[in-house]
């Protein structure tokens, strides 16, 4: 995948100081923006995000220690990091640099290898953080029986599809007849089944990602008990499911005792307490392509993949459905059931 290009942001007075820095850092493949004062610099902040500031102490109206702490004091901007590039570079001016809030700070005249490596060090340090942040959040939210990333994380990634306009299907995973093999062999190996379906999952979404070389990951969730989540591109999404298909259905058998794989089915209560013949564990997957739909969140997204799968349910061994209808949100018609085998 290609690079994104990083954003430098520099703010100071002098036109000879914003073309000396302008050319280095674009040299340097950097996209630079820059602004005379910092009521220009705070304009452009509010359409765009940098990767870093640079910024002058002494400008006209509100100086460079002042729109620092301003930055600070915003939560969309607080974590940006700030190098102050001045001819102020006595102790106490640098004390009051870091006091307002920057990461570094480069006396005037500066040269041009110590500007670049610091900007880019910095960058790297602040990317850095900010992925060990997502990290922890992650395994904060994780479930703790497969490790895959759990209720709010899920939320957010089908939130940052739709927002994104992706072309990517959404699919929630559903066990079937999972309760009556619990009754039937107990939570342990209930956790068992879980975890192989966890596996199946992801082993059939890699594939996908190895068939197309590359590029997107997908995301696998696990909103917990016999639930989880994908997204993936629109093009993956139906070979996925008839890959979840052939493997669940051949392998899920494996967990079964030698009578029950010779019948081909159990014995357990149903919820009302009566003995009655239950099929093999299968998954039912239920989709929707976000781009044929006007959804506007992950509630609603959640909402269509509810209905859908209550068509999967009527289908029995594993099976792959996708909501087949167009435009918004509760537009009349029914969903079509599509099997993945």
């Amino acid at each position: 995948m290609t690079e994104r290009t990083r954003i430098v942001l520099v703010v100071d007075d002098t036109p000879a100081n914003l073309a000396v820095l302008l050319g280095m850092l674009g040299d340097e493949g950097y996209e630079v923006i820059a602004a005379e004062n910092a009521e220009e610099a705070l304009e452009i902040l509010e359409e765009e995000l940098p990767d870093i500031i640079l910024l002058d102490v002494m400008m006209p109206g509100m100086d460079g220690y002042t729109l620092c702490r301003h930055l600070k004091q915003q939560q969309r901007l607080a974590e940006i990091p700030v190098i102050f590039i001045t001819a102020k570079s006595g102790t106490q001016d640098v004390v009051e640099g870091f006091a307002a809030g920057a990461v570094d700070y480069v006396a005037k005249p500066f040269q041009r290898p110590e500007v670049l490596a610091r900007v880019r060090n910095h960058i790297r340090l602040h990317e850095a953080l900010v992925e060990l942040e997502r990290l922890n959040k992650l395994a904060l939210d994780a479930s703790p029986l497969t490790g895959l990333p759990g209720n709010n994380t899920i939320a957010k990634a089908v939130e940052d599809a739709i927002s994104s306009k992706a072309d990517v299907a959404v699919i929630y995973c559903d066990l079937d007849n999972f309760k009556a093999f619990n009754d039937r062999y107990g939570f342990c190996a209930g956790d068992d089944v879980i975890q192989f379906s966890a596996r199946i999952l992801k082993e059939s979404l890699e594939r996908q990602r190895e068939a197309a070389d590359g590029g997107s990951d997908g995301f696998l969730g696990h909103i917990g008990g016999d639930d989880f989540v994908l997204i993936l591109p629109s093009s993956w999404a139906e070979p996925f499911g008839a890959e979840v298909v052939r493997r669940y259905d051949t392998e899920v058998v494996s967990f079964y005792n030698d009578e029950d794989r010779a019948r081909g089915h159990i014995v357990a209560k149903d919820r009302q307490g009566v003995l009655r013949e239950f099929p093999f564990v299968g998954v039912t997957m239920a989709g929707v392509y976000l781009r044929q739909r006007s959804l506007e969140h992950f509630l609603q997204v959640a909402s269509v993949c509810a209905e859908v799968k209550k068509l999967g349910k009527s289908v029995q061994g594993s099976v792959l459905v996708f909501d087949r209808r167009e435009g918004p949100f509760g537009a009349p018609g029914d969903p079509s059931c599509k099997e993945g085998a």
